[in-house]
């Protein structure tokens, strides 16, 4: 190889070593940008929140509840303390609002056909009617009156869909002024689902008499419901010695309803669960899982994403490491040969 031709050589070798230098800085800095990203990843799961499940210890409320005192039983339901406030007026004198719940009776009318009317052979001088009452459900109800049988009915007696009169002082559940008429002889008979359904003396021996097909009736069916009542009094609040709250004494005011009014009574402490606050905080947790998982998932993918951009580079940069080692071989090949080549053109001049 001549001196030209070598000296060609070299420069071109050089040019090809600072190529792959360049490409091995571009491809570093790619992997700089890389690991950035990976850290910025990883920062970013570190900020997340971890969702943790909600405990049953803190969906119970604690209450104080007013003890019936001994011989005392007029409320429906025990009072409980919903809030207190200090007076200041004097010591452990309290505004304090209380709670019970109320039972109270309504009633709904029901309309039915008269299906079919029967009348029996007289037993003893009484006559029994078998009366079939269809509602609007298309529903067939057979109901019979038996005059003796009427007049015996006593409370926890009944026989299913036997009419009886209604006597209120046998206590039968649901006859109250809301569902009578003053003055009104009223009969009733309990159906197959435990509902006691009010007839009044003239609807019961019009069904003995009417055209079955052409009469409908409207029958009172009375039903109870509860609310929560809200009283706010003043009283006097003792504490025992361990500083819970011991008994209270209700103000003698007028106002006040009187199994409260001028009473003392003794404070328990109850627990109630708040089951539907518990499942809320529940189904709150499991939608923050949902999205902690998908968000710990996406981390996940990007990081892999990153992970094999990494790795070709890294496989790319050892090839560029291998090619660079052959051109500095041969760069060393080329050097010695234009070494020789000056070194015999000097000898020849010399």
């Amino acid at each position: 190889m001549g001196m030209a031709a070598s000296q060609a050589r070299f420069l071109g070798l050089t040019a090809r070593k600072s190529n792959v230098e360049y490409q091995g800085q571009q491809i570093n800095q790619q992997r700089t940008a890389l690991s950035n990203e990976s850290a910025n990843l990883y920062n970013q799961m570190m900020d997340l929140s971890v969702p943790t499940p909600p405990s049953t210890s803190d969906y119970y409320k604690t209450s104080y509840i007013l003890e019936n005192p001994s011989g005392v039983n007029d409320a429906d339901e025990s009072y409980s303390i919903l809030s207190m406030t200090k007076t200041y007026d004097r010591e452990n004198q309290y505004t304090v609002t209380l709670a019970n719940k109320q039972n109270y009776i309504n009633s709904k009318n029901n309309s039915y056909s008269l299906g079919v009317v029967t009348k029996s052979e007289e037993t003893d001088g009484t006559e029994t009617y078998s009366i079939a009452l269809i509602d609007s459900a298309k529903q067939t109800t057979t109901i019979k009156y038996n005059e003796n049988e009427a007049n015996n009915y006593k409370n926890g007696s009944v026989v299913e869909n036997q009419i009886y009169k209604a006597n209120p002082e046998y206590g039968l559940v649901g006859y109250d002024e809301c569902c009578t008429e003053e003055g009104v002889q009223y009969y009733f008979f309990r159906d197959s689902k435990g509902n006691n359904n009010f007839l009044t003396e003239e609807q019961l021996f019009d069904m003995m008499s009417e055209d079955p097909q052409s009469t409908k009736y409207n029958i009172l069916q009375p039903y109870t419901y509860s609310k929560e009542v809200t009283t706010q009094v003043t009283a006097i609040v003792e504490q025992s010695t361990t500083g819970r709250y011991s008994s209270i004494t209700i103000g003698d005011d007028e106002s006040y309803p009187e199994d409260l009014r001028g009473m003392t009574f003794s404070l328990s402490i109850t627990q109630d669960f708040d089951q539907a606050g518990y499942d809320d905080a529940y189904n709150d947790y499991e939608y923050n899982k949902a999205l902690y998982d998908k968000a710990i998932s996406d981390i996940n993918a990007q990081t892999e994403i990153v992970q094999q951009q990494d790795q070709q580079l890294e496989l790319r940069l050892q090839q560029l490491d291998t090619e660079q080692n052959a051109i500095k071989t041969e760069m060393e090949s080329v050097e010695q040969v234009i070494k020789d080549n000056v070194e015999k053109t000097f000898k020849i001049f010399a």
